[in-house]
């Protein structure tokens, strides 16, 4: 077994037998990685709060060539962000992007472009609304998996510059008023949410997450999102349900 040296976020956390943990975690070298962590839940044991979601760590580990799981050493935290566990809509929105980024990467995928997107939107949470930090997050991780939908012209038929305009999952973009009616299941969509998605992607995130956004346009791009994420990976996010569940309370806090 190789010994590996990572810089990781963990992505999630769940108990295996009684002292140990099972990890999922996306590392800057080596992309997405699942890990044991021996003992970890043991009284005493510092390792268990290394491991909460979100944390920014330096890892140890032993790459198994047999198995999918390797074997995790040791762990120091760089940044503990929690911050991102301390607020309901914090974590809500947080558990949503590390729940899509790992819907979308596999494992041993290296992906260092998606590592800094997090980290870098993981540290906007205290300067913008988790909201505004999560709609441009989505634009770009899916840009970065090649899920980037057609915004440039009708996915039937090549025309541009049209006055109403529809999105179509199943085609993958947007659809003109002629060829709307011959795809089921396509939405309207305003010209200021092709806009902003446009925006989103030719932007910096530190500079796009400042662009005014109305709550009307803000939960369009959120339906619209939902749907074509979900159509793209045959089930629906536990993250967008719950998020959902949850927000009745955000708004009121």
């Amino acid at each position: 077994m190789a010994i590996k040296k990572a810089e990781a976020f963990v992505l999630k956390r769940w108990s295996f037998r009684e002292t140990s943990l099972l990890v999922t975690v996306f590392t800057r070298e080596n992309g997405k990685i699942k890990g044991l962590v021996k003992g970890a839940r043991k009284e005493k044991n510092p390792l268990a709060v290394r491991f909460e979601p979100f944390t920014h760590l330096l890892l140890n580990y032993y790459e198994k060539t047999k198995s999918e799981t390797h074997l995790i050493s040791h762990a120091d935290i760089l940044s503990s962000n929690a911050f991102l566990r301390s607020r309901l809509d914090f974590f809500s929105y947080a558990s949503y992007q590390a729940d899509l980024l790992d819907s979308l990467f596999g494992l041993h995928d290296p992906q260092v472009r998606v590592f800094e997107l997090l980290r870098v939107s993981f540290n906007l949470f205290q300067k913008a609304s988790p909201m505004m930090v999560t709609r441009v997050f989505e634009a770009k991780l899916l840009d970065q998996a090649g899920f980037l939908p057609n915004l440039a012209h009708c996915t039937s038929c090549g025309r541009e510059n049209f006055e109403r305009s529809f999105f179509s999952s199943r085609q993958g973009g947007l659809l003109c008023a002629q060829c709307e009616g011959r795809e089921f299941g396509s939405v309207p969509i305003s010209k200021k949410a092709i806009e902003a998605l446009l925006f989103f992607l030719v932007t910096p995130m530190e500079k796009a997450i400042a662009m005014p956004l109305d709550g009307q346009v803000a939960g369009e791009l959120e339906r619209i999102g939902r749907k074509f994420i979900e159509f793209r990976l045959e089930y629906p996010l536990k993250s967008s349900r719950f998020l959902s569940e949850v927000k009745p309370f955000i708004k009121i806090m």
